[in-house]
């Protein structure tokens, strides 16, 4: 089938305005990184920690409800919606004199953390489905374009105006792409299920019993690797998290109008690919939040590595990694509709192996460094988009938001996992601890278990049984019958389809 001009032009704009959107996601995070020194000298240590993490906690709340209000309400209406709500919150912290203010703008940034995972489920709606897989990629591109540019904006913006110049720019994009949204993005179209079938209810309570879950336990591992772990605060907050999830399953398990059904979470495709994207994310996270903490470490003569660099400086190191990211996308795209997205998933794990075991070895040239961000950037770009084209294979049209949420929560998780109990290995042998043998090796070890928890994805996925044929976009999804969670009835999914 052959596609018009106008329709073609059509979908590029569709997608341009869908990577503008997303970028929003990476860059609340990235962009504030080179703010931390600005917001500590206003906030203190742990007021510059809050306002860094409560993004991501918030984003973690509102993923799953997203995802969910997406494939009942509407999936334009929520990016439209969490995008207005994205630009309040940075207006807030644009404007904000104390910390509980901030903290309260950062929580509604939170809001546009699903933004990914609804965009996703976009392209499954709108393109044709052999376009789907690289169309997927482009998107995911975006996160190579922050890797890219938000180091360099963000300081130059801190530098010249504090923190608050972050939070203005991040309002100004805002403002300039919720217009192109509201006219490029195709309406939302009628649900696909059977016509006559009752409208679905949105289980609001369900999804944020496993949003709240998420971030408590995200949070606890965080303030454990802060703290330690025989500290009340965690002692307390992971029976917490434990206690969410039960209610969140004894809650889910035999509605007819699940948050998330069960039998999607427990399929063996989805719940492959979740444990995949939280190992893959937990390698990729650790080496991107040590690499440049690294590089800014004062020179050890012991390390054979050129220590001391200034956060602008070190961006020029490793731009080299958002480079490859950003061409990772469409090249995972297209080797997903080629090959199969198992097989993107694979040389994404193997490039993030190579390059964390390259860091290890701590290379003191800059051509070195250069060439293994490169590497290990192009790994990650293939991994986004892998674990896309995973899960949108393996769910209906109908659960298109709800899964890729569930993917992004993984992914919330995995970095969780990797910033906070991997990287946190490199203070066991610290840089600048005398003239010890094993002076700085706490980056090595931490890089070596970055590999490991890549290596251990690997395994996870080399025995997947979706994944292996080219993707399809969703195309096979309601009539495969090789793949553990098809094939779909019209009104829902079938006990006998998950066996």
């Amino acid at each position: 089938m052959t596609t018009s001009p106008e329709s073609r032009l059509r979908q590029l704009g569709i997608l341009a305005v869908l990577v503008l959107l997303t970028e929003t996601a990476p860059l609340e995070l990235s962009l504030v990184y080179p703010a931390a020194h600005s917001l500590t000298e206003s906030f203190g240590g742990s007021g510059a920690d809050a306002v860094t993490g409560a993004v991501s906690l918030a984003a973690v709340v509102c993923i799953p409800l997203l995802g969910r209000i997406a494939d009942v309400v509407g999936k334009k209406r929520v990016l439209l919606w969490s995008g207005a709500v994205f630009a309040v919150g940075s207006l807030l912290c644009a404007t904000a004199g104390s910390l509980p203010l901030l903290l309260l703008g950062r929580v509604l940034q939170g809001a546009v953390g699903g933004a990914l995972a609804v965009a996703y489920a976009v392209v499954r709606d709108t393109f044709p489905r052999h376009r789907v897989p690289v169309a997927l990629g482009i998107v995911s591109s975006g996160i190579g374009i922050s890797g890219i540019t938000a180091p360099f904006l963000g300081g130059a913006l801190v530098d010249h105006y504090g923190y608050h110049g972050v939070f203005w720019f991040l309002f100004a994009l805002s403002a300039f792409v919720l217009p192109l949204a509201a006219l490029a993005l195709p309406a939302d179209r009628p649900s696909t299920g059977v016509p006559t079938a009752p409208r679905r209810r949105l289980d609001a309570v369900g999804a944020l019993l496993l949003g709240l879950s998420a971030a408590v336990l995200i949070w606890s591992i965080g303030s454990a690797v802060r703290t330690g772990w025989p500290n009340p605060g965690v002692l307390v907050s992971l029976p917490v998290a434990l206690l969410l999830a039960v209610g969140f399953w004894r809650r889910e398990r035999g509605r007819s109008d699940p948050a998330v059904d069960l039998a999607l979470l427990t399929a063996p495709a989805v719940r492959t690919t979740l444990l995949t994207a939280v190992l893959t994310t937990a390698g990729t996270s650790t080496v991107a939040y040590l690499l440049p903490q690294l590089l800014q470490t004062p020179r050890h003569a012991g390390l054979g590595f050129a220590f001391g660099l200034t956060a602008l400086a070190a961006a020029g190191w490793t731009f080299t990694l958002g480079l490859g990211s950003l061409a990772g996308g469409p090249v995972g795209g297209l080797l997903a509709r080629r090959r199969g997205p198992r097989s993107a998933a694979l040389a994404a794990q193997v490039l993030v192996v190579a390059g964390a075991l390259g860091f290890a070895a701590l290379p003191g040239q800059r051509g070195v460094v250069l060439l293994l961000s490169l590497v290990f950037g192009v790994g990650t770009g293939l991994a986004y988009v892998a674990l896309a084209n995973l899960i949108t294979d393996a769910v209906p049209d109908e659960r298109a938001a709800t899964g890729t949420a569930l993917v992004a929560v993984a992914n919330q998780l995995g970095a969780a996992t990797g910033a906070s109990v991997l990287a946190s290995v490199r203070t066991l042998y610290p840089v600048g601890s005398g003239e010890s043998l094993f002076a700085g090796t706490g980056y090595r070890l931490a890089f070596v278990l970055a590999a490991g928890a890549t290596l251990l994805a690997l395994l996870t996925t080399l025995p997947m049984r979706h994944g292996r044929t080219p993707a399809t976009g969703g195309a096979a999804t309601t009539h495969r019958n090789d793949l553990s969670v098809t094939p779909f009835m019209e009104n829902g999914l079938t006990k006998e389809s998950l066996t």
